[in-house]
């Protein structure tokens, strides 16, 4: 449950602090030349994942936790006709923060189904956000969209968690993510 509403909090702040355009604009690029395909019945909807890790800091001088160590949060919008979906991902440490916001399309793979299967993520925008030893406060290259943010996931639901792993087949490492909507 703490890494639920941890993740629905980094998707609030996400969509607040990343831009301040519309989140249906694609203002790098359109997403109609992108593919997509419809979603399988019941796989659309926003799926979230969070992680905080369990060591904490103490500050040293007055004994007071300063807070967890490291934590993170993914977030997929899966549309029913798989246009406009979104990508989310934010981490932070001590000293770090960084948060990725991409919009663009799905395509799913032949042969998916709501229980299992794989899809592509087209991204047509991206914004790259954070800051740490240097600081970032960016849109997406054309190549970072193409090469960073468009990627292959594959997929398979376990009771009411979606597990998804970019790359490679589900197994026992890969992230899950509950249906938040």
């Amino acid at each position: 449950m703490k890494n639920t509403i941890f993740a629905t909090l980094i998707f609030v702040a996400l969509s607040a602090n990343t831009s301040c355009k519309k989140d249906n604009a694609h203002p790098g690029g359109s997403t109609s030349d992108l593919p997509s395909t419809p979603a399988p019945q019941g796989l659309s909807g926003n799926w979230a994942n969070g992680y905080a890790s369990m060591t904490e800091l103490i500050n040293v001088y007055t004994g007071k936790i300063v807070g967890n160590a490291w934590v993170s949060g993914r977030f997929f919008k899966i549309t029913t006709n798989g246009k406009n979906a979104e990508f989310y991902y934010s981490v932070e440490a001590q000293y770090m923060q960084a948060a990725t916001k991409a919009t663009g399309n799905i395509a799913f793979d032949e042969g998916s189904t709501v229980t299992e299967g794989s899809f592509t993520f087209y991204a047509a925008w991206g914004h790259y956000n954070g800051y740490g030893t240097t600081s970032v406060n960016r849109d997406a290259t054309k190549d970072e969209l193409k090469n960073n943010l468009t990627r292959k996931y594959y997929y398979r639901m376990d009771g009411e968690w979606l597990r998804i792993e970019p790359d490679g087949s589900v197994n026992d490492y890969s992230s899950s993510f509950e249906k938040i909507n």
